[in-house]
């Protein structure tokens, strides 16, 4: 194999603080780098000056040896490096066919023919392309009419399709089911077979192992080592990435049965996405809602807070029925809700981390009508104590500069700024590291504890099993089991959410 990839001392600095420290990366043609760290180490920051979206302060890049200089991203893709961002970049309003080949649309022939668009042609490359993943999507269909799995899989196909030499990327299973996670990896596979080379982000340290021939471990911005796979295990990796042992959690169960509900769904449907649902979250209990993803989760917790509309059914918040049409009203019904896509509708990217924080609180920050700035600072101070939120910049930082564990943080933030009865988590440490999940594990356990009742949806088994006092499982849209911590396992759990018990 040949060096393909050279990055030498990089140094990048925001606001006057020092985020990468002369860090070194190599990559050779043909071999998997799984780039790993805490949300915050730096590792966004040096792909994004791989790719031309950040220029270095210091240090030098060199593709095939040769020294190269990268302004933007077109510069970094005429060297054939493709990358798959965490956070998908896609035009809403265009076709899946459209996205995939945007600015490479297949032309006719002729005179006439070479300067229009052969749709045929385009809608028929992109079948092609979308069975690589072996996916049933419409090349036709609108981007902003999919899923978010599906739009995660177009994003990945779009970068593996055209002929990569090096490949980035940044936590692409995120969305996908284990069947599809594996067509990946074996894509991945072939695409080192043809030697091009790949950085691999992710926090799931068991692909690591699957995928991976060497590790890079950043840790608050310094290059920590450089190791093959064979000489780590999954706890080396996280004492290496955290600088600490991650303990294992310890579910303390209390019985609250006798305390009336904190949210009580009777009968509530959706046509299309999910019926029939019924179940109760009481005082001081976390209760996580399993299943794959599209079984109707997402929508129902929507339409509990009001994001959405159900048909038909009832919400009660601690004994009162609560008519819940529209966001204000569950909010205003003492319901907080993070959303599963944390950049589109939980944050406002180019408002400051502050502003971000108190933006379900103002009128509590208004003192004769006045509002308190002081009493802002202290509010956001807080949150960013008790959280650990991280950022370079300080408290005025605009908030699309934080890491995703961090902006995870501010949106959490933000619902217990606003102190709120009953707290809804939609995949709530999708794409954060493992000291951050650990860090958001122990605040909902210390939340719980204080009372706040939490209803988490995750597709993550692991999760689920660690922070949860009671599990329902989801199926096809319908509540198919529930199980007590003590009484659920993975087997169990696996069974009831792909409708069959055990």
């Amino acid at each position: 194999m040949s060096k393909v990839l050279e990055m030498r001392n990089i140094c990048k600095s925001f606001y006057g603080v020092k985020v990468l420290k002369n860090i070194p990366l190599e990559l050779e043609s043909g071999e998997v780098l799984a780039l790993l760290g805490e949300n915050g180490a730096g590792k966004s920051t040096l792909i994004k000056i791989l790719n031309g979206d950040y220029q270095m302060d210091t240090g030098k890049i060199l593709i095939d040896g040769q020294e190269v200089d990268f302004k933007e991203p077109s510069d970094s893709e005429k060297h054939g490096i493709k990358m798959i961002y965490q956070e998908l970049h896609y035009a809403a309003d265009l076709s899946v066919a459209e996205n995939l080949f945007i600015g490479h649309l297949a032309k006719g022939s002729g005179p006439i023919g070479k300067h229009l668009i052969d749709w045929k042609k385009v809608n028929q490359d992109a079948k092609k392309a979308l069975g690589l993943l072996n996916v049933d999507i419409d090349p036709k269909a609108m981007m902003r009419d999919l899923s978010v799995i599906e739009r995660q899989i177009v994003e990945i196909i779009k970068a593996i399709y055209g002929n990569a030499k090096i490949l980035v990327m940044d936590e692409p299973t995120a969305a996908l089911t284990p069947p599809e996670v594996e067509m990946l990896f074996k894509i991945v596979n072939d695409l080192k077979a043809k030697g091009v080379a790949i950085i691999y982000i992710s926090h799931r340290l068991e692909e690591v192992f699957h995928i991976a021939q060497r590790v890079m471990i950043l840790r608050d911005g310094n290059h920590v080592a450089t190791k093959n796979i064979e000489e780590v295990n999954s706890d080396s990796l996280v004492e290496l990435m955290v600088g600490r042992e991650i303990e294992e959690r310890i579910i303390e169960l209390s019985d609250n049965k006798a305390t009336a509900p904190a949210l009580e769904v009777s009968g509530l449907n959706k046509f299309g996405s999910f019926k029939d649902i019924n179940f109760k979250l009481y005082e001081g209990e976390i209760v996580s809602i399993f299943g794959l993803l599209g079984s109707g989760q997402i929508s129902l917790t929507r339409s509990i807070f009001g994001a959405e509309r159900a048909d038909r059914g009832s919400i009660k918040v601690y004994g009162h029925e609560r008519k819940i049409r529209f966001a204000q009203d569950g909010k205003n019904a003492g319901i907080g809700f993070v959303p599963i896509d944390r950049k589109v509708r939980g944050l406002v990217l180019d408002m400051s981390v502050l502003k971000n924080l108190t933006l379900s609180n103002w009128n509590n920050l208004l003192t004769l009508g006045f509002f308190k700035n002081k009493k802002e600072r202290a509010h956001s101070q807080k949150w960013i104590d008790a959280l650990g939120i991280r950022m370079a910049g300080g408290i005025d930082t605009a908030v699309k500069f934080l890491s995703g564990g961090n902006q995870q943080k501010v949106v959490l933030a933000r619902w217990l700024e606003a102190n709120v009865k009953v707290l809804i988590l939609n995949e709530p440490t999708w794409g954060v590291d493992v000291g951050a999940r650990s860090d958001i594990y122990d605040q909902l356990d210390m939340l719980a504890k204080q009372g706040l009742a939490i209803l988490v949806v995750s597709s993550d088994i692991h999760e689920v099993l660690a922070i949860s006092h009671r599990i329902l499982t989801i199926y096809d849209g319908q509540l198919t089991a529930e199980f007590s911590h003590k009484e659920a396992s993975q087997d169990l759990l696996l069974n009831a959410a792909a409708g069959r018990l055990a």
